[in-house]
């Protein structure tokens, strides 16, 4: 496998998080599912995405099957809260992701999340002639660095001309709830995005695509990840009991539940199939 991570130009990082690019061979004869789920046993090759804001993926000779639909090139996936199993249908893939920020899909490409959220749609179905346009450069442009450079030209031609308050209001309240390590209410949300709870709840749900109780549980679920990733990568043994009470989980039943549901294994099986090469995307080894 090949897979690195680029990093956005800085005008760009407010709104998208890192690219990741993904070279990938094998088949399910390769790969162990975890307690034999359909999602990653479909087909000849399956890449997990993780919950997460919205992305963008460009594909190259590729053809995948993804939340029902048939894709052979770049897709839009809105915010989600499940793990999506994205099948190959020849045993190898090769792609990248842009990974957006909570709220930044809004905000750079106009789309209202609350209308995307589980959805995905092909470039051509949203109808962008600039997305069609990185479609095309992506499958005829091998280097990854080139492509980066090439999308950020892109996402920067669509940064907004004057500041996007709600996007503001939206940052600031990942922050505080990211601060609160979750332990915040919709009422707290809404103080910190200086609106009412109603109209707090309609922008949220505008640009994020999902509730403020939905965003603290993706948030949560992300963080602990991430914290198993550090101590892995620092060569420590994962204390799950210890590191779920640190993210906010009540107790291991608690971390468990929310795992299954948005990723389906459970934090035990996460430390046993191997730590995720991020916290959107994943690939489950034997």
């Amino acid at each position: 496998m090949i897979f690195s991570i680029l990093q956005p130009s800085g005008a760009l990082r407010p709104y998208i998080r890192r690219y990741v690019f993904v070279r990938a061979e094998g088949s399910t004869d390769t790969m162990m599912p975890p307690d034999g789920d359909p999602r990653f046993v479909n087909g000849k090759h399956v890449q997990p995405l993780l919950p997460n804001y919205g992305s963008l993926i460009f594909q190259r000779n590729v053809q995948t099957e993804i939340g029902g639909k048939i894709c052979n090139g770049l897709f839009l996936l809105g915010a989600n809260q499940t793990t999506l199993g994205l099948t190959t249908l020849s045993g190898w893939y090769e792609g990248m992701m842009a990974d957006f920020e909570p709220g930044a899909m809004h905000a750079l490409l106009g789309i209202d999340m609350q209308q995307l959220v589980g959805q995905v749609l092909t470039s051509a179905e949203y109808g962008d002639e600039g997305l069609m346009a990185c479609d095309d450069m992506f499958k005829h442009t091998a280097d990854a660095a080139e492509i980066a450079i090439r999308l950020d030209e892109f996402l920067m031609s669509r940064l907004p001309q004057q500041t996007d308050l709600n996007y503001s209001r939206v940052c600031k309240v990942v922050a505080a709830c990211d601060e609160a390590r979750g332990a915040v209410t919709a009422l707290q949300m809404a103080e910190a995005a200086c609106l009412g709870e109603r109209q707090f709840l309609r922008v949220f749900r505008q640009y994020a695509g999902v509730t403020p109780k939905q965003f603290i549980r993706l948030r949560r679920f992300h963080s602990t990840i991430q914290d198993m990733q550090q101590q892995a990568a620092q060569g420590k043994t994962i204390d799950l009991l210890a590191t779920v009470l640190r993210h906010g989980y009540y107790d291991l039943s608690h971390a468990a539940l929310e795992f299954q549901q948005m990723g389906c294994v459970s934090p035990g099986q996460f430390r046993m199939l191997g730590i995720p090469l991020t916290d959107d995307f994943s690939v489950f080894f034997a």
